[in-house]
């Protein structure tokens, strides 16, 4: 090897070690979107570092190994901390903050530490939305719907219950639901007094809408009835 290549890889190493070494001081550097920060002491105070969200830390150097005492979680991270270096010996996984780790048993005896994020990627969006889009509405989703989804999805860290929730708030949601609660008084009608629903109808679309009734529920009801029982 040339003295120049030595040079290089020597440079190389040295800038690596270097920039290993500032992502783990101890400071006060910035917050990660999604990421974590872990402190020196208990109730997120004292000197920290943090971590960006797929940055893991295969040893912990110097004064910062078994020296962590909290640990602050941000955006959708979740972090797995080991007690030996090389993500090896005793661990434990946390998706949450945690105050005080001498109550979770791992007080300044971390040393080595996972940090990934719990955003879904494309794909795995792409399937929540069609999927949410197929149980809530009963059909494919539009593009501009799909596309708007995807993006809460991967870029705000929605979940798949958050997705479901906000399509039950739109308008085609609460039209297809009184459109079912419709069919389904029609059908008790029909099996329990032999006609179509008239006016009285309508209070057992209420009662399918706001307290869930099933057909069984309103078939119950119209057996009750003096017409049924007129029969």
């Amino acid at each position: 090897m040339t003295s120049t290549k030595v040079v290089i890889f020597a440079c190389a190493a040295v800038l690596a070690a270097s920039s290993s070494a500032f992502a783990q001081r101890w400071g006060h550097g910035h917050t990660p979107r999604d990421g974590a920060c872990f402190y020196k002491d208990a109730d997120f105070s004292g000197e920290y570092f943090c971590v960006d969200a797929g940055a893991n830390l295969p040893q912990i150097e110097g004064d910062m190994n078994d020296k962590i005492s909290s640990m602050r979680l941000f955006g959708h991270a979740e972090v797995t901390v080991f007690r030996d270096r090389h993500f090896s010996g005793r661990s434990t996984h946390f998706e949450g903050d945690v105050r005080n780790l001498k109550n979770a048993g791992w007080n300044d005896t971390i040393s080595s530490i996972e940090v990934r994020s719990r955003r879904a990627d494309t794909a795995e969006a792409d399937r929540i939305v069609r999927r949410a889009y197929e149980d809530v509405l009963g059909r494919q989703p539009d593009q501009a719907g799909f596309r708007q989804y995807r993006s809460r999805i991967i870029d705000d860290g929605w979940t798949e219950k958050q997705v479901r929730d906000s399509l039950r708030e739109s308008p085609e949601y609460r039209q297809k639901s009184v459109k079912d609660a419709q069919e389904i008084v029609r059908r008790a009608y029909q099996n329990v007094l032999k006609r179509e629903p008239d006016s009285g109808g309508a209070g057992y679309v209420n009662r399918v809408l706001k307290d869930h009734w099933t057909q069984a529920d309103v078939e119950r009801e119209l057996r009750k009835s003096p017409e049924y029982r007129k029969r």
